[in-house]
């Protein structure tokens, strides 16, 4: 048997990263947590996550793409597969885009967004299809 797949989640919402740890810990995932970006990439400078499941806003906007551009630039970091979980689209269409206007427009590095609040089937069947590619490739 494989070893558990080992996710890190990267938010600053504890109840949030609780339920998320709840639900995939129920299907055998290894979870860690951190609460804001600096401390999510302490984790993965310790032990290199399977999947990183980060929030867009925590203490600024956007601290969760400031974190996924940083990753991209470090070669041993850029492979990891990033779920965005983000109420962002909602802000945005609040706030309007100005507000947003250095990070549109740039090739984002997130496999995949997931708008919350998160549906649990959703959330697992892509986490399966994010693993199941990145074991292919």
């Amino acid at each position: 048997m494989s070893a558990a797949k080992d996710i890190l989640v990267i938010d600053d919402d504890r109840d949030l990263v609780e339920t998320l740890r709840i639900v995939l810990e129920s299907k055998n995932y290894e979870v860690r947590a951190a609460y804001d970006g600096k401390e999510g990439f302490r984790r993965i400078e310790e032990k290199l996550p399977d999947l990183i499941i980060l929030d867009v806003m925590m203490a600024t906007d956007t601290e969760g793409f400031d974190l996924a551009f940083k990753l991209q630039n470090i070669p041993e970091f850029r492979d990891i597969p990033i779920l965005m979980l983000t109420s962002f689209p909602k802000t945005m269409a609040e706030k309007g885009p100005d507000a947003f206007q250095h990070i549109l427009g740039e090739s984002w590095p997130v496999s995949i967004f997931i708008e919350k609040p998160v549906d649990p089937d959703k959330l697992l069947t892509t986490i399966e299809d994010i693993l199941a590619e990145e074991s292919r490739a």
